[in-house]
């Protein structure tokens, strides 16, 4: 078996601190974009936890301006 194809990515670091990391892919005619978001339950405090678990139910809700995801 032969070692996979190395993916060849660009990384840039955005003025506000936001990383993009791109892959230039011509073999098909699409966009994909994944958004990752480095916060969480490890950012909470002792005593107000849970929230994060609770925001990120909420995310894909909906509401009466935005369908459910």
């Amino acid at each position: 078996m032969s070692a996979p194809h190395p993916i060849p990515l660009k990384e840039r670091k955005l003025a506000n601190g936001l990383r993009l990391i791109t892959v230039l892919d011509r073999t098909t005619p699409t966009a994909t974009v994944n958004l990752w978001y480095h916060v969480g339950s490890k950012d909470e405090r002792v005593g107000r936890t849970g929230f994060a678990h609770l925001f990120e139910h909420l995310m894909f809700q909906g509401s009466a301006n935005v369908s459910k995801a």
